[in-house]
């Protein structure tokens, strides 16, 4: 459980470099096929993670696999997390090639920031305290350093 908290390190990491490279594709084919050739990966890799847990479900935990006894339900906003990652693929690479990737990504985590603090408090009843709103505003200023022009 411990090394399950270095997985958004790493995930954060790969982000960079995913639109990194979406920004080199598009700057060879476009931003619309890189967006395509990410979508068609994603959806196949989706298609083979479904198959897979569709066919062995008690292989994988209950959470990823599929839940046969509840069957297939399906509600619209379902769809929105396709869409956010979508905006993701094809609006992080356009803004890297004017900015950079650092304060791109910078700008990301201060919205994810934000976001957490939200959903948290939102969703997962966890409160918005002093001490979570001078953690935020800590890693603000730390951003802000970052990328301060000298």
């Amino acid at each position: 459980m411990k090394a399950l908290i270095l997985l958004p390190i790493v995930l954060g990491g790969i982000a960079v470099i995913q639109a990194g490279m979406n920004k080199t594709i598009a700057q060879t084919v476009g931003l619309a096929t890189a967006s395509l050739i990410n979508g068609c990966v994603f959806a196949l890799c989706a298609l083979l993670v479904f198959l897979m847990t569709y066919l062995a479900a008690g292989a994988f935990p209950e959470v990823i696999g599929f839940p046969h006894a509840r069957g297939l339900t399906f509600k619209g906003w379902y769809l929105l997390p396709g869409f956010i990652g979508f905006l993701l693929v094809f609006f992080l690479p356009l803004v890297i090639m004017k900015t950079g990737a650092l304060p791109v990504f910078l700008g990301v985590i201060a919205g994810q920031i934000v976001a957490g603090m939200l959903w948290d408090a939102y969703f997962e009843k966890i409160p918005i305290d002093a001490v979570r709103i001078a953690g935020a505003v800590m890693a603000f200023a730390g951003a802000t350093l970052v990328i301060w022009k000298r």
